[in-house]
């Protein structure tokens, strides 16, 4: 499987100009000069950012025609949300919800 030039070169150009605006933005505006509003609300972006991944990998996995597959994802859900609400750590929640992936993806269906 070979990937196509055109593919590659766009990822990483896409790659270089996100990697340049972050840390355009870094070097450019300290977090100390931030409003302190806006430093308010960056606290909320990584769980709004993990929030909206999962509720798009939700709507993909939830098939009325599959429902042993779409239990195991809500599955996965529940642990998260339930280490979430127990722990309130980011890192707890996400490597719980990688834990229970890879326990669902490594016991055979019935």
């Amino acid at each position: 499987m070979s990937i196509p030039v055109e593919d590659l070169a766009a990822v990483l150009a896409l790659g270089l100009l996100c990697w340049v605006l972050r840390a355009t933005f870094v070097l450019l505006v300290p977090a100390d000069r931030l409003p302190a509003v806006v430093a308010q609300a960056l606290h909320h972006l990584a769980p709004a950012a993990l929030a909206s991944i999962i509720a798009v990998e939700l709507s993909g996995a939830v098939e009325v025609s599959d429902l042993a597959s779409t239990m195991q994802s809500l599955g996965v859900m529940v642990v998260a949300a339930t280490v979430a609400i127990l722990t309130r750590s980011m890192t707890w929640t996400v490597l719980a919800g990688i834990l229970a992936v890879l326990v669902v993806d490594l016991t055979p269906l019935g």
